[in-house]
């Protein structure tokens, strides 16, 4: 691996996990800070109960009828009140509540053991409020001092924590949101550019086959030609067999040039409306021959009426090829079977012989050029197969393999569909 490679490989893998990270410190932060601002707006309130209670108290031992106390008002008070030790309300911010008795037990502590009680209560008009229940001694006597405070004030601090937590979410989300995008876009680039890297070695690799093909072919052409001049011309029987091989060989390595020149082929041939189904039935008629020989039943099911927009002669090489392969898969025998039916708006053919199937490894290799499981193969024929039908706008795919056999699906884009 280069060392561009691998600092590829390794950004691909340390950005996210450095970017989780980060998002996790910074997602604990905001939540740490939002979890301490609840005790110190507590804090807070505490700290003004305590600093009013000691106002109040002063007022009540620099004036012991208490009648400044009455009139003590301010904005962080709901409502104060005095109370006695039997529970009677001696003097409250709302003076028609003097003289009535507190129907609640709260402010008891204060008085059986000197203790201030606190926490937060619901009055009846639903406002949450902070109520502080304190000793208060003035000449001599003790009461219990009740103070209500508005808790809008402290709880802007919890507010505004939970405003930055949500703020500082909403921007990891994003954050996240922009990078996933980001991330995707970089891929399909990468990808863009080794579509771009691949068919530039594919045309790097025509120019040159076409130019060995087109050198190859004058001089096979010369070899076969004076290989069957030998054979007609009788031959002794020492030199017969020599020579039938030379054809055969020079009618392989002839196939071979065709294949190879039809793979580099620059353009593809203009397009018509051709119908699947009787393409895939003349291609049947030429393996017939063929399957009879190696004792190979061939069954077809075929949606009739289905009309794509397709060149018949590549067609008809690429169903042939197919056909072909299946029919070599069987070396005992067996049903090659076809079926075509139209699904989603494409034509789906499936080919499927009871060969030795194919590694689901291999699945995606098999198509490539040059690439090929047999020991005389070429590797050229579904490298052929798939530029045909990609040049059609479909796919070719192996949809299933096992060692029961292969399945081979080809998919066109449909016309339209005669009734």
């Amino acid at each position: 691996m280069t060392r561009t490679a691998f600092r590829y490989v390794g950004l691909k893998y340390w950005l996210p996990a450095v970017g989780v990270l980060i998002s996790l410190l910074l997602a604990w932060y905001a939540v740490l800070q939002y979890r301490k601002a609840i005790p110190v707006a507590g804090e807070n309130l505490r700290g003004l109960a305590l600093s009013l209670a000691a106002a109040m108290e002063t007022l009540a031992v620099n004036d012991p009828s208490l009648a400044s106390l009455k009139d003590f008002r301010t904005s962080d008070i709901a409502y104060f009140a005095l109370i006695k030790p039997d529970g009677t309300i001696r003097i409250h911010s709302n003076s028609a509540l003097a003289g009535t008795r507190v129907p609640d037990r709260r402010y008891l502590p204060v008085f059986s053991r000197g203790e201030s009680s606190d926490g937060r209560i619901r009055l009846g008009t639903g406002e949450e409020v902070y109520e502080s229940n304190t000793p208060l001694h003035f000449s001599g006597q003790v009461a219990a001092l009740r103070l209500a405070l508005h808790t809008y004030r402290s709880d802007a601090v919890i507010r505004g924590a939970r405003t930055h937590m949500l703020v500082l979410f909403a921007l990891l989300v994003l954050a996240w949101v922009l990078g996933l995008l980001l991330f995707r876009l970089h891929l399909r680039a990468e990808g863009f550019r080794e579509e771009m890297e691949h068919r530039r070695r594919l045309a790097q690799l025509g120019e040159m086959g076409a130019a060995i093909a087109h050198e190859i072919r004058n001089p096979l052409a010369g070899i076969k030609g004076y290989a069957q001049l030998l054979l007609e011309n009788g031959s002794s029987a020492s030199n017969a067999r020599p020579a039938a091989l030379i054809v055969e060989e020079a009618l392989r390595l002839e196939r071979l040039v065709n294949d190879l020149l039809c793979f580099v082929r620059p353009s593809p041939a203009p397009l018509s409306a051709v119908n699947p189904g009787a393409v895939i039935r003349r291609s049947l008629e030429i393996v017939e021959p063929e399957a009879a020989r190696r004792r190979v039943s061939v069954t077809a099911n075929l949606a009739e009426g289905l009309v794509i927009a397709g060149d018949a002669d590549g067609l008809e090489q690429v169903f042939l090829n197919l056909l072909e392969n299946g029919l070599q898969a069987m070396a005992e025998g067996g049903n090659l079977e076809v079926r075509m039916a139209e699904r989603r708006g494409m034509a789906r053919i499936e080919v499927r012989d009871r060969g030795h199937g194919i590694p689901e490894s291999e699945w995606e290799r098999i198509f490539e050029p040059f690439h090929t499981m047999r020991a005389r193969g070429t590797g050229l024929g579904l490298a052929i197969c798939r530029k045909i039908i990609e040049n059609h706008g479909g796919r070719i795919r192996v949809g299933d393999s096992s060692s029961h056999g292969t399945t081979i699906v080809v998919e066109l884009p449909l016309v339209r569909h005669k009734g």
